[in-house]
C-alpha cells in the first residue's frame, strides 16, 4: 500500500523519486525509476539542517522544507515519526505539495512493512 500511494508522486511533472524514512532515518519505502537508489541521506540531512536553523532561531516548529536549484526536492514532515522526500528537476514544487495534501491522510495511517 505504500509503494502504491508513493508511486503517486511518480505522476507528477518533475518528481524523479518519492522516499520515506522515519524519524531515526530509517528508509520505510521508496519509488524511482529502475537502478535508482533512495537519496535518504540526503533526506536526514535537508531535514537535520532546517530543524537546527527553524530551532536555532526560535522560528517554531518545521513542516516542510522546498529546495530548488538545478534539481529540486521537497521534504514534508508528514508526522513526527514519518518524513517524505520528493526529488527531482523541472518540476514546480507547490504542485508536489498539493499532492502531498492529498495523500497526507493515507501516507500517515499506512503500516510499515
Amino acid at each position: 500500500m505504500l509503494q502504491r500511494l508513493l508511486s503517486e508522486f511518480l505522476k507528477v511533472n518533475g518528481v524523479h523519486q518519492a522516499t520515506m524514512i522515519d524519524d531515526r532515518g530509517k528508509l520505510m519505502s521508496s519509488v524511482a525509476a529502475e537502478g535508482q537508489l533512495p537519496h535518504t541521506q540526503q533526506a536526514v540531512e535537508l531535514t537535520v539542517a532546517a530543524l537546527d536553523v527553524a530551532q536555532g532561531c526560535n522560528q517554531g516548529e518545521l513542516q516542510e522544507v522546498w529546495v530548488e536549484g538545478k534539481g529540486l526536492a521537497f521534504v514534508d514532515i508528514l508526522t513526527p515519526y514519518r518524513i517524505v522526500m520528493l526529488s527531482g528537476s523541472a518540476g514546480n514544487i507547490a504542485r508536489w505539495r498539493h499532492v502531498m495534501d492529498h495523500l497526507r491522510p493515507q501516507l500517515a495511517t499506512t503500516q510499515e512493512l
